[in-house]
């Protein structure tokens, strides 16, 4: 409660000051900054507004009051807002927004979801586009082949342990139309894992296709591992009608790849020791790949699915395998 009244003077005086500010001049309803292009408006209201609106980009800065409190809003496109009615005060500054309401039981504070911001301020701000490919992704891998059938071979894997890991940490979003449709791209590093089901591990023949390279140890853990950097083109849509649509989006388009690195790697017990055996070769992975990529999100909960159009092993080289992997976005930059 304290903490609370104090920011509430605090507030108070910043204004008390603004206004007597010698840059200001008063008139009836109408508070003026002697400057270029720039007007500070204020209304007196003698019931609550009906509809949203838009912050005038002629005035930097606006002050309503209600019967039910003051809002002010800063900013041609209301990059700061401060709303103090009845027991709660809401402040917005840029992408960031804190609600503190003073309770019997004593104060509360909250963040607000930016796409909260329209409803919980009563105004419409501008909307910037801005993509989804930035962050952390964790997924599972396997392919097919031509026929869309999971192999069955050596080449047969262990799903639920062959994982897809993606750190895309650049990201540059492109408005096409609204700030709700455009263009993502950026970078991303790729890592692979392709753990084989059967006693074996791989290797290329003399001709460059990939064989099976049989084992008489009991293994624990066979793989085939493959590090790429990648770069997106996706284009992303951000529904804007209601709630639900202001926070959904989603995307399709092409992720390119080029391999960095390649290995197998066993690891396997004899006479209760542990080996580990780890082979580097190019194994005729293709250098450069690219994918269909679709992602949707809702909140916190986003999705990915890729499907390689190239085959992983190059050209006339078997065995012709298409990957494919599945996963969530863990974490957004």
């Amino acid at each position: 409660m304290k903490n609370t009244a104090i920011l509430k003077t605090a507030i108070l005086l910043i204004t008390i000051v603004i206004f007597s500010s010698p840059v200001f001049s008063f008139s009836q309803d109408t508070v003026k900054i002697n400057m270029p292009d720039s007007t500070i408006s204020r209304q007196e209201t003698a019931s609550k507004p009906e509809n949203k609106k838009v912050p005038d980009s002629n005035k930097l800065i606006q002050v309503k009051d209600g019967y039910d409190g003051t809002d002010v809003v800063v900013g041609r496109y209301g990059n700061i807002i401060v709303s103090d009615k009845y027991d709660t005060l809401k402040i917005k500054i840029g992408s960031k927004g804190v609600r503190i309401t003073e309770t019997y039981d004593g104060t509360n504070v909250e963040i607000i979801d930016p796409a909260d911001f329209e409803e919980e301020f009563n105004v419409s701000c501008k909307r910037h586009f801005k993509g989804h490919w930035a962050g952390f992704e964790i997924g599972m891998n396997n392919y097919v082949n031509p026929g869309f059938y999971l192999p069955d071979d050596y080449m047969s894997l262990n799903t639920g342990k062959s994982w897809n890991v993606n750190i895309n940490f650049i990201q540059y979003s492109l408005n096409i139309a609204n700030n709700s449709f455009g263009l993502v791209t950026g970078l991303g590093f790729q890592m692979n894992d392709y753990k084989f089901n059967g006693n074996n591990s791989i290797e290329k023949d003399p001709a460059g296709d990939i064989i099976e390279l049989p084992r008489t140890e009991n293994l624990k853990m066979s793989k085939l591992h493959a590090d790429y950097l990648s770069l997106p083109l996706i284009l992303e849509i951000h529904p804007s009608s209601g709630r639900i649509g202001r926070k959904f989006y989603f995307g399709a388009g092409i992720i390119g790849t080029m391999k960095i690195r390649s290995y197998t790697k066993l690891k396997y017990y004899v006479d209760g020791e542990k080996n580990k055996e780890k082979t580097n070769n190019d194994y005729n992975i293709s250098p450069l790949q690219y994918a269909v990529t679709f992602r949707a999100g809702y909140r916190a909960l986003k999705v990915f699915a890729n499907y390689n159009l190239q085959a992983l092993f190059q050209a006339n080289h078997s065995p012709e395998l298409y990957p494919f992997s599945i996963g969530l976005v863990l974490l957004s930059f």
